[in-house]
């Protein structure tokens, strides 16, 4: 995929032989809010690698540029007008949530001005440009898999290999949230298992006493959440509190260490689903770890991988 957005980069400074042999790559992430510890892995990534390969000496020159979309929407659809007005911009890395991603593929696509995301899962992103109603064009492209496999996988591994069958799901609303319970709902059922209640919780509260209410009048077997790290981790930390005796479960969007400094003992035993290999699980990474470690002096994020494959 790198090697494709190089070529790109070549091609279109062909076109210019008169004016410097300079583009511009946009990282569009959370910079600020609760999910800017992402946003500024992802930009240590893309950095790392657009260093990389400017020591090579065969590619022009690259200016990484950064804009925060605060993880909000309405503030990733301002953050893609701009790009598309900058005109000197020639791809864009993210947006990294879903909903993020969604709002602002809608305005790529008319410029036209592609779009990698690294992270964003919802099986909506990419569907979207199959529908009669997509204006634009077909701009946006993402590295992990979406949610229907990752809601696949979970489901099995609930049935098959937890004997679980009995869930109740929670939802925080988003397109990430509601997408992944739907991939995870019709799996269970598709595998013998059955949705007892699908509840949605509001981001950001700090008490979610209703839904934990529900929970526990609908006892099952297993809890399942479609949501962000922070909402995870208060909402386990309270239904265990309440009682929930059951097995947590919850996706990507919930993997990453602030989880358990959130949810504390009562994140023990939770099942976090990843797309993709681990990345300290792959042989083939461990020069990236190293490296990676020895310019920021800290670990990557979960996705900062996928953003430097970008």
């Amino acid at each position: 995929m790198r090697g494709l957005l190089l070529s790109a980069v070549v091609l279109l400074s062909g076109c210019f032989q008169d004016s410097p042999r300079v583009t511009r790559l946009l990282v569009a992430a959370p910079m600020s809010g609760a999910l800017a510890s992402e946003g500024r892995g992802l930009e240590r990534a893309v950095r790392m690698a657009v260093d990389e390969e400017a020591a090579e000496g065969s590619t022009p020159t690259v200016e990484v540029v950064v804009m925060d979309d605060k993880g909000d929407p309405a503030a990733a659809a301002d953050v893609a007008r701009r790009a598309v007005e900058d005109g000197s911009i020639f791809a864009v890395i993210g947006p990294m949530t879903s909903g993020c991603a969604i709002e602002a593929s809608r305005v790529f696509a008319l410029a036209p001005l592609a779009m990698i995301t690294p992270s964003a899962t919802a099986p909506i992103l990419t569907l979207q440009q199959e529908r009669p109603d997509w204006t634009g064009d077909r701009v946006v492209f993402r590295l992990p898999p979406s949610d229907l496999m990752q809601g696949d996988v979970a489901a099995e591994y609930a049935v098959k290999r937890l004997s679980l069958r009995r869930f109740v799901l929670v939802s925080d609303g988003t397109p990430y949230g509601e997408g992944l319970c739907n991939a995870f709902h019709h799996a269970l059922k598709r595998k013998g298992g059955k949705t007892l209640d699908l509840l949605t919780i509001k981001p950001g509260l700090k008490d979610y006493g209703p839904a934990v209410d529900a929970v526990m009048t609908a006892r099952p077997e297993g809890l399942f959440f479609g949501g962000l790290t922070l909402e995870a981790g208060r909402l386990i930390r309270q239904a265990r509190a309440a009682g929930f005796e059951g097995t947590f479960m919850s996706g990507d969007g919930a993997k990453n260490p602030e989880f358990f400094e959130i949810a504390g003992a009562a994140g023990d035993g939770a099942y976090l689903t990843v797309v993709g290999v681990p990345i300290d699980s792959l042989p083939s990474a461990a020069d990236f770890l190293e490296r990676y470690q020895k310019r920021w002096s800290s670990e990557p994020r979960p996705f900062d991988h996928f953003g430097y494959e970008a």
